[in-house]
Parts: C-alpha cells; structure tokens; sequence
C-alpha cells in the first residue's frame, strides 16, 4: 500500500524548484498553510525529515533529493498514462476489441483484414489475446476475450456462433520422413514417433475428438511446444509428426518446406468460426464485425 499521495509528490517537486513555500503554494495554487501541512503529513507518513529550513529558504535533506527525483519520474508517468487515456478532446473515444487466437496464432490473413475494418471504424483497434488458458468458448462466456476464432461446431446458448470456412485436418512430417504409400495417415500411424501438439488439454473437432478416440488409441510420446508456428518448427526439424489445420501450413507446403497427408481415407474436416458473447456490452458492434469478418473469409480466404 502506498503511503503518499500524487499531492505529496507535486508538493516536493514544487519546493525542490521555487525553493520557498510561498513561492511553491503559488505555483500550486494552495495557501502557505496547505503546504506546509502537505510536507508535514509527507514527513509523518513516510518517517523521515524531507525539509531543512534555512533562512526563510527550505533545502531538501538527502531524503528529500530521492524523493524528489522519484517525483520528476512518478508524476510524468502519470500525466503521459492519463493522456494517453484519455485521448484529444477532439477526437471521439477509441474502443479495443480482444480478439482470442488462441494456440493457433498465425493468422497472416487477420491484418489486411482489420485494415478494413478501421476504415468503417477509424476509432475501432485490436487486440490479440493467446494467453489464456481456457478453452475458446469458456474464455468467450467468461469475457477474458470479445470475440474467439476457432475450429469446431459449436451449439451454445450464451454465444453468437459466426461460421467462417471449412478446413481440413492433415498430418505433417519433416521433408525426410517416410509416409504411407497409400497417401494418406491413420491413428497407428502416429503411435511410434512423438506427436507434436500445442496443447494437452482437450479441444472439441480436433485429433482427439476426431481420430484418437473413434480409433481407441493414441502416439505413445507427446511432445508439447506451446503453439503452432513451434510445432512447425519443430516438425520440420525432425523431432516428430503432427496434425494441424491445412490452413496453418499451406505457406510452409507452398516453400517445400513440409510434407503433409489427409488424415484417414476420408479426411478430417473442420469448421472455423467466431464466437461472440451474447450479453456482451458491445453485442452488436462485436456480431457486425464478426458477419464482415465471415464475408470477407469466404470471399479472400482461399487465395491467402
């Protein structure tokens, strides 16, 4: 708990350059009596001596030099974090939507896309938001994000669910792999090497839901590397396969740089979505960007 007041500061800072307290309750627009009052409570707070007077002059002790010089750094600080706050007076209040991306973190589309957006709503910016640890709807229902971009079909009475595009599952391996003659990859396939993945926890319309379970069985090693541009990374230096959205490794098959297969003779298809809280503050202007979002997805998608 801090023990002085932004007052406190501005009172020594005062001092420190008028060097008399008449002069320094000028500046500060306070009577003689006020500041004097303000160093005492400044001194009593803080249990150490500030001031010494000599003459009808106050010098700062070495206490009082700290102090002050701390105060130049605390009350600019302040002043820059409540104009920044703030804003001009003549511009109207900017608002921030946290977009959740989640382990999947590489959307090179997203950018050119807001770009857009700030075109209709010069005062509308962006956040991206990878840090939580919940799972995309829970993080959507608990407002840690404004809107959630994920895979999955989703059923949900507290959130707008805004379809966005269909992708594929497939696995990866590094270019010196071996894969299936048969040109595709099935559950036993991945039991032998360490699987690569971004996260344990358990997704809805992914592998796990998706291949482990319908095939009651799992890789034997798991290897966790925290999101999706490490798992390419480390994929394509050999230390084990994957499965990953088409949409994530497309640049990295384009370059020659990985090779992937469909997962199982049918493939694996997902949906990605957008998911908006439905008693968000910001409803409509969160489900308007959501519906342009889906637009513009189903419209540029393909070719990015």
């Amino acid at each position: 708990m801090l023990r002085l007041k932004l007052s406190h500061y501005r009172v020594v800072q005062a001092v420190r350059i008028h060097g008399t307290v008449s002069a320094a309750a000028q500046a500060l627009g306070l009577t003689q009596s006020a500041l004097s009052h303000q160093i005492a409570e400044a001194e009593r707070r803080l249990g150490s001596k500030l001031f010494a007077r000599i003459g009808r002059r106050l010098r700062l002790t070495s206490a009082g030099e700290f102090l002050a010089s701390s105060a130049d750094t605390i009350l600019m600080e302040a002043g820059l974090a409540e104009s920044t706050l703030m804003g001009k007076a003549d511009t109207e209040p900017s608002e921030v939507i946290r977009i959740g991306t989640f382990a999947y973190n590489s959307y090179r589309w997203l950018p050119s896309f807001l770009q857009q957006i700030q075109q209709q709503w010069p005062n509308l910016y962006f956040e991206f938001i990878t840090d939580t640890h919940k799972v995309p709807m829970s993080s959507t229902l608990d407002g840690d994000v404004d809107i959630a971009i994920t895979a999955g079909r989703f059923v949900s009475g507290g959130a707008h669910v805004h379809a966005l595009f269909e992708d594929e599952l497939v696995a990866i391996c590094a270019l010196d792999k071996s894969v299936p003659n048969n040109g595709y990859m099935v559950a036993t396939d991945f039991l032998n090497e360490p699987f690569i993945t971004y996260s344990t926890v358990y997704e809805t319309g992914f592998e796990e839901q998706l291949l482990w379970r319908p095939a009651a069985c799992r890789p034997h090693n798991y290897l966790r590397a925290g999101n999706t541009e490490a798992v390419i990374e480390m994929v394509k230096a050999g230390f084990g396969r994957s499965i990953l959205s088409r949409w994530a490794v497309q640049p990295y098959l384009d370059r020659q740089e990985l090779l992937a297969q469909p997962v199982t003779a049918n493939s694996i298809p997902i949906q990605w979505s957008a998911l908006v809280r439905k008693n968000h503050q910001n409803v409509e202007l969160l489900n308007q960007v959501a519906q342009q979002l889906q637009q513009w997805c189903q419209g540029q998608f393909i070719d990015t």
